[in-house]
């Protein structure tokens, strides 16, 4: 029987068998780590089940302010050009100037109720029915944080940003959520053992984590959503107006009175000593 030494090379004969209960195949693991779509794919044998998932559409709002900053932007840009222009008096004529864009439309789709009588909606959720609700996937879920994320800033006026930066502020909505849906769940049980003077338990939640309840959050929207697609309106006329004015061409500037008064004066003094002599 040979001795085997510390160190020594193991012969090329040696069982295969007895490698790989030591040093486990990974080739596949790092195929399937190399393919962009391997977090989309499952094994053949787990059980997957793909569903189509309606997502609720944006608030018209909110879109409506990306569409006055893209607006504004274009705008700015316009009046930059006009600018350069005037400056070196290469203004274009009227028919050759570049028109005003037309200013974007809000399209609002709710439905407007009489105060009076309001008619009830019934859901499954509102008469306490258990709604059934997907699995998604951590993918999905980044995805439509990430959506989002780039919503809420192109609507404060953001039009690039990095990778990092999305991926930064995609986490932290992500676990901001997942502390309002702790909370919550404690709430709940909480009001189930001691009672609560919450009207709801997410009144207490909203409260409890300096959101101002359901008032605050109101009060929120209607300051920076609503207040503030006013400000973007207002904002975009003037620039219209500013650039309606750049394409009206210029008279001349006008001589000063006091350069009139002197030109005249110089006139008078030169005919009496003409006179004189």
């Amino acid at each position: 029987m040979s001795r085997q030494h510390w160190g020594e090379i193991k012969e090329e004969n040696e069982d295969k068998e007895k490698q790989n209960k030591y040093v486990p195949d990974v080739m596949p693991d790092i195929e399937r780590s190399m393919n962009n779509f391997s977090l989309n794919e499952f094994e053949d044998d787990y059980p997957a089940k793909n569903e189509n998932i309606i997502l609720a559409p944006m608030d018209p709002l909110m879109l409506y302010g990306i569409s006055l900053h893209k607006y504004a932007n274009d705008m700015i840009e316009m009046i930059r050009v006009a600018e350069l222009a005037t400056e070196v008096n290469l203004i274009p004529p009227e028919d050759a100037a570049p028109p005003i864009p037309p200013t974007p439309e809000l399209k609002v789709t709710h439905q407007r109720n009489n105060l009076n009588y309001i008619e009830k909606e019934y859901t499954p959720f509102s008469r306490g029915e258990d709604v059934e609700s997907p699995d998604l996937s951590e993918t999905v879920v980044k995805q439509i944080l990430q959506k989002c994320i780039v919503t809420i800033f192109a609507h404060v006026g953001f039009e690039t940003t990095h990778k990092s930066v999305l991926d930064v502020l995609t986490d932290v909505l992500e676990e901001f959520l997942k502390k309002i849906c702790l909370n919550l769940k404690n709430a709940a049980e909480d009001e189930e053992t001691h009672g609560t003077t919450f009207p709801h338990a997410i009144e207490r939640v909203l409260t409890q984590m300096g959101l101002g309840g359901v008032y605050g959050i109101n009060d929120f929207y209607q300051c920076r959503v609503i207040k503030y697609i006013d400000v973007l309106r207002k904002r975009c006329i003037d620039l219209n107006d500013h650039y309606a004015t750049l394409l009206v061409p210029q008279s001349p500037p006008s001589i000063d009175k006091l350069s009139k008064c002197v030109s005249l004066k110089r006139q008078l003094y030169f005919f009496y000593f003409d006179c004189v002599f």
